[in-house]
């Protein structure tokens, strides 16, 4: 008796712990008003005394606002304690599956109690963040790897969502859960499948699963500008395809494309700007009560609560900015949207669903068997015993039934970008349409350069992250 009691107490002041929101309450505050200093301060304390289960979090927040002011020696350590992070959860040759099991056997407490391990999305931009720091701080060569890595990170998504869902179908089963008729009984479930509709909504029609035009469009202006060698500008052209159908009206790629098809440089002196504005999706919880269908007629579990996560999207942003020779205005360009973080996240978030889904299912299932022995175990004492374990196991599996809301908050809502002819005095005007917002650039005597620019909303300052050069001279 006095055993059972001891671990229903444990449990529940384990579930009790501040959650993810409450830790990092100070730091999103902090970033949200353009404090970025004792933001990039907030972050690194986290990643020091926070959990270690939320480090590579931590590290991409310090690393992604380090650079957000110019601190690239900041950043570039930070984003590689994230690396390191990232491979030491998944180690070599993504040897994934005792790892992607332990997270579906592991369920007590909240599903924010494993280890975070990221998203594809974030792997995506960790990489290319760090191939900018690189070049920004001159050194090519560690540019390069980071954008290898970029590429690998992307060919790895598929293997890794494959494990994921074949161990999420194995636990289901295993817990005799029909998840597709549970899912799809559309009389019961409606509220799961409205939410799952919405979500869906986000993502244009036809596009492709796991990519990010951003760190696509990067890598390809990368080869395309510094090609060393034939194969430079075949890798240039490879990436320049795929995002010529995704935007096949734009004419900068088209002009990009056709330039790495007969492995030819630019010859006109040539700035692009990215431009990376709001906030991406957050993630917030909602119930919903299911009912459970079971591969076994014996079962006798007709409905179950679960916490499950949901996508909210932050609509308060800078639309888009002006750029233009700071001597003359008539050549302003707007720029052009390249990655709707939207809609990327949104596709994860898609294809990640019955993954998801799984994961609650069977958490709180395994939550409903610790009721059950607890109660049972106390079956013959007194009224006041029952009645304590009852409540405390009750009061364990609510306070543990909880999504996971953590997801690398600092990424902006879009990316966006234009091409111009760098003005003869090197200096440009950036001025946020519909704002008072703007601040002059000077860009170096290079070549083809690469002005990269953020903006958290249209109330505060327009950030330059840096210009580099993306050609050798």
């Amino acid at each position: 008796m006095r055993t059972v009691l001891y671990l229903v107490l444990f449990l529940f002041l384990s579930g009790c712990f501040s959650t993810h929101y409450d830790r990092t309450e100070n730091f999103s505050f902090l970033w949200k008003i353009g404090d970025l200093e004792n933001a990039e301060l907030e972050a690194a304390r986290l990643a020091r005394e926070g959990p270690k289960r939320d480090r590579m979090l931590y590290y991409l927040e310090q690393g992604a606002v380090a650079r957000m002011h110019a601190n690239y020696s900041a950043s570039i350590s930070a984003l590689d304690g994230a690396s390191r992070e990232y491979d030491r959860w998944y180690g070599p040759h993504l040897r994934t599956e005792t790892r992607l099991s332990e997270e579906f056997i592991s369920t007590l407490g909240s599903a924010e109690s494993k280890p975070y391990k990221s998203r594809i999305y974030e792997r995506a931009m960790l990489r290319t963040y760090q191939a900018h720091n690189y070049l920004l701080a001159g050194d090519r060569g560690r540019a390069r790897a980071e954008i290898f890595k970029t590429r690998q990170a992307i060919e790895d998504t598929k293997d890794l969502w494959s494990q994921e869902l074949s161990v999420a179908r194995e636990k289901s089963e295993k817990k005799q859960v029909d998840l597709s008729k549970t899912l799809n009984d559309k009389g019961s479930s409606s509220a799961l499948l409205e939410e799952k509709e919405k979500i869906k909504a986000l993502i244009p029609p036809e596009f492709p699963k796991f990519i990010n035009p951003a760190a696509l469009y990067f890598e390809s202006l990368y080869f395309l500008h510094g090609a060393s060698q034939r194969e430079d500008f075949a890798k240039a052209e490879y990436s320049l395809r795929i995002l010529s159908s995704i935007y096949p009206q734009n004419k900068w790629i088209e002009e990009d494309y056709r330039a790495a098809k007969v492995g030819m440089r630019l010859t006109e002196k040539t700035v692009y700007v990215f431009f990376e504005t709001g906030r991406a999706p957050v993630r917030v919880e909602k119930r919903f009560d299911l009912p459970l269908f079971f591969f076994s007629a014996t079962s006798r579990v007709p409905y179950l609560g679960i916490a499950f996560p949901s996508l909210r999207i932050n609509d308060q942003f800078l639309k888009d900015i002006k750029v233009f020779p700071t001597m003359d205005k008539s050549k302003a360009v707007t720029t052009k949207l390249l990655a709707d973080m939207d809609a990327i996240v949104a596709q994860e978030f898609n294809e990640y669903f019955d993954i998801e889904l799984t994961k609650a299912i069977t958490g709180a299932i395994s939550k409903g068997g610790l009721q059950h022995l607890a109660t049972n175990a106390v079956r013959s004492e007194n009224d006041l015993a029952r009645v304590s374990v009852g409540a405390g196991v009750g009061m364990l599996a609510q306070a543990t039934t909880r999504a996971d809301l953590r997801s690398w908050s600092t990424l902006p809502k879009q990316v966006r970008f234009c091409k111009l002819s760098i003005p003869q005095d090197r200096k440009l005007t950036l001025s946020g349409v519909g704002t008072n917002l703007s601040t002059i650039v000077n860009l170096k005597n290079q070549q083809t350069q690469l002005l990269w620019v953020r903006s958290v909303s249209a109330f505060t300052p327009l950030r330059v992250v840096g210009v580099c050069s993306l050609s050798k001279y």
